[in-house]
């Protein structure tokens, strides 16, 4: 019967074998791998390398590694992400959660106070990541949370099931679409931003869906799209969120001036990109 040592050790040197991984990605993702298997922490894994692993666990962690080296990215394969200090659960149907995005719900939640009671928007929200943290943050607040794919609904519903999160709705909408005259305190939006044929599409991407990647021939049809239309829904000095693309920054901060947003500013990720653009709106 294996140890946890030996089934960490076995499933790093498959992963860094099969995948162009360096030694340390590969001992990372195989951590991420028994750690969901065998339920522990990561300093369980240091403290219990010993544990002698039954058959059906070295079984599941041969599929998981079987499957990622088929291609297949691992939060797709375990059903689930973090994000935020936070489990998501994700599939093919949405976007994989990432650490970058966590600078826009850093940036958000600084903009309110925890006794504030906003209306916010999450507009095109896919796994509900964005809108669920910021309702679990900020909890008297009321988030809604809209998206045009049943699909990435039906991935929000079972995340707000999750997390039993209560001050949220969900519904429909293609961006504005179904929201008829309401306006919120703060609208925050990661949406589709790759232009079409961007060569991360087949590198790095190419599992992930594509409506949520691809927007137009530049990629800025639908932040262009928000930014003009965010402003009919609005209250006095509320705020507009976008998360964009590493060379977008300039483009949409130009986007924002230009429909009238003050008190502009970016935000860097955790690699010191500038991938999130906000700004306030004033009713003239």
């Amino acid at each position: 019967m294996a140890t946890l040592r030996n089934a960490l050790k076995d499933t790093e040197s498959t992963l860094h074998q099969h995948i162009a991984y360096s030694l340390d990605e590969a001992r990372l993702e195989a951590r991420f791998i028994l750690e969901h298997v065998l339920k522990i922490s990561q300093k369980d894994i240091i403290q219990e390398n010993d544990r002698q692993l039954n058959e059906e666990d070295q079984l599941h962690i041969k599929s998981i590694t079987e499957k990622r080296i088929a291609g297949i990215p691992l939060p797709y394969v375990l059903g689930e992400w973090s994000f935020y200090g936070r489990t998501f659960k994700v599939n093919q149907n949405v976007l994989i959660p990432r650490a970058d995005t966590e600078i826009l719900i850093e940036k958000v939640i600084s903009k309110i106070n925890a006794r504030d009671t906003f209306h916010i928007l999450d507009l095109g929200c896919g796994t509900g990541i964005i809108g669920i943290t910021l309702a679990l943050e900020r909890p008297l607040s009321k988030v809604t949370l809209i998206d045009q794919s049943e699909a990435a609904l039906k991935n929000t519903k079972v995340n707000q099931a999750f997390h039993e999160v209560s001050n949220v709705t969900i519904q429909k909408s293609d961006w504005f679409s179904a929201l008829a005259k309401t306006k919120f305190d703060l609208i925050v939006s990661n949406p589709p931003y790759l232009k079409e044929n961007d060569p991360h599409l087949l590198k790095g991407l190419e599992h992930e869906p594509i409506d949520a990647l691809i927007s137009g021939p530049t990629g800025m049809n639908a932040i262009q799209h928000i930014i003009e239309n965010a402003k009919n829904h609005l209250n006095e000095d509320a705020w507009l969120f976008i998360e964009h693309g590493y060379n977008q920054a300039e483009i949409v901060k130009d986007l924002f001036q230009k429909n009238g947003y003050q008190h502009i500013e970016h935000a860097k990720d955790i690699h010191g990109i500038r991938r999130v653009t906000f700004g306030q709106y004033s009713i003239v």
